[in-house]
């Protein structure tokens, strides 16, 4: 059987079929959102992160280059927090070495910090990737216990070094990136000595205010709960903790998470979501698929929500993965669909924005996890200003199709999608209800819509009435913001 054939096989396996040909619907599908009262978390921000590879790629620019990829981000998008990466192996390749050029040269000298914050980024986070294979234990996959009191001296102490070496004042860091795919993991029950020792050795070096978040998962599933479980079984552990973390990818943000943090004040940090694969200008089911997961995580107590590249050369093979793609000689740059799905939403929320919960007559909380992906995803916050913004992301496409060859069971030209994408396209008319609102006049809100290659336009007001308001027409991958002023 030829790859291909084996791919389509394991794909119809597990797929959701058409049995005919998709055709525009006609109708549209009334839908209620209801937006609870009771505020939740406030929001700190859009961020981004910068590799490695990427900043030493950075490095190459002119200054005039460097300030408007920066503007870009920072300043005109709004983005607040950078995540920067940290691989423990080629910092500490040996027992007492510590390489601070492996940081340093793509991060420090080549102006990547300084410009992110000249331009308005304001909070920096340490995303340590790999630790010193050294201290691997010999007939396991975890750290060895001895090291563990190690390795949390090596993150303090790199911390310390950049603050009084360089002058880089790093906000938080995490302790490994999605640990679980690792090649050096942690026990359950190593965690919570991990999170004790790192504050300690932080709290040693007068670095008391940098937060410690972890465990960033690759998903919201099961194994996040039960880490984030083992941390807070041990009070001090959990006292030392500043914010819970995992990623956006097929899973994102959910209630069994949220439900870990209710009733504490600790943060939700959202350190990566992404796609993976090709992509060209005007994307819009990769920007709504970004749009719908910063949406759904508002829905679910994130408080930093940070996507995967920000500004890095181009790779073709997977530029999906950055906001901005750029080539260094000639120095071009393109803006990515969801970079305008990004700004739109920020100037729809403002940092300190403080999101309601929100549930759908169609999709009740409108869950990003495993399965179909939902339909129409809202959230909405109160801004600091006194306004209220409402964010809506119809996540429906005929692009999650395609028809199947002959000779693999199926009469040839059925229509299939993987089980983890959206659904078939679906134009909405949406109706929001903000209970906190219902005892208002009349507001006045101006609505904005980003498409594929429709970039943040502003297509008119509609009026609230007694906390509720009707956006007629949200179509397939339409984001469409609103905001009282």
């Amino acid at each position: 059987m030829s790859k291909r054939n084996s791919f389509l096989c394991s794909l119809v396996a597990s797929a959701a079929f058409l049995a005919q040909p998709l055709a525009s619907a006609l109708a549209i599908t009334p839908i209620n959102i209801t937006v609870k009262s009771g505020a939740k978390q406030a929001f700190q921000g859009l961020g981004f992160s910068s590799t490695i590879a990427g900043s030493n790629g950075y490095a190459k620019l002119t200054q005039s280059q460097k300030n408007i990829l920066q503007k870009l981000l920072c300043n005109d998008a709004k983005f607040k927090i950078v995540r920067l990466w940290f691989d423990g192996n080629k910092y500490a390749p040996q027992p007492g070495v510590e390489n601070m050029p492996v940081f340093v040269n793509p991060y420090v000298k080549s102006g990547f910090i300084a410009d992110a914050l000249a331009n308005g980024c304001t909070t920096l986070l340490l995303a340590p990737g790999a630790l010193p294979s050294y201290m691997k234990s010999e007939d396991s996959i975890y750290i060895k216990d001895t090291e563990i009191f190690n390795y949390a001296t090596l993150l303090a102490n790199f911390i310390s070094r950049m603050k009084q070496e360089y002058g880089v004042k790093l906000h938080a860091t995490g302790i490994l990136n999605e640990p679980n795919d690792n090649s050096i993991r942690f026990k359950d029950s190593q965690w919570p000595v991990m999170v004790k020792a790192l504050r300690q050795e932080l709290d040693n070096r007068n670095l008391q205010d940098v937060k410690i978040i972890t465990p960033e998962l690759a998903n919201a599933d099961s194994i996040a709960v039960r880490i984030i479980k083992a941390i807070k079984n041990d009070s001090e552990a959990w006292k030392a903790l500043a914010a819970i973390s995992t990623h956006s990818y097929n899973m994102a943000a959910a209630s069994w998470i949220v439900s870990q943090i209710e009733g504490t004040d600790k943060e939700y940090w959202m350190t990566e979501a992404g796609n993976n694969g090709p992509e060209e200008p005007g994307d819009a089911l990769n920007a709504a698929s970004a749009a719908s997961r910063f949406l759904n995580d508002m829905n679910n107590r994130v408080t930093h929500w940070i996507w995967f590249i920000g500004h890095a050369p181009s790779h073709t093979e997977d530029n999906s993965t950055r906001i901005i793609p750029y080539t260094i000689s000639p120095f071009k740059y393109q803006l990515f669909q969801k970079y305008h799905y990004f700004k739109q939403l920020t100037r729809t929320f403002d940092v300190g924005a403080v999101f309601r919960k929100s549930y759908s007559s169609l999709e009740k909380d409108m869950r990003w996890s495993s399965g179909k992906k939902p339909r129409i995803t809202v959230a909405s916050a109160k801004n600091p200003d006194g306004s209220w913004g409402i964010g809506i992301s119809n996540y429906t496409s005929d692009k999650f199709f395609f028809a199947l060859p002959a000779g693999l069971g199926y009469p040839e030209g059925t229509l299939v999608s993987d089980a983890q994408s959206g659904r078939q396209a679906e134009t909405f008319a949406v109706t929001v209800f903000i209970e906190e609102l219902a005892q208002t006049g009349d507001i006045k809100m101006k609505m904005y819509r980003s498409n594929s290659n429709v970039n943040n336009v502003y297509i008119g007001t509609a009026l609230m009435r007694k906390g509720t308001v009707t956006i007629p027409k949200v179509e397939s991958l339409d984001l469409i913001t609103l905001r009282n002023q």
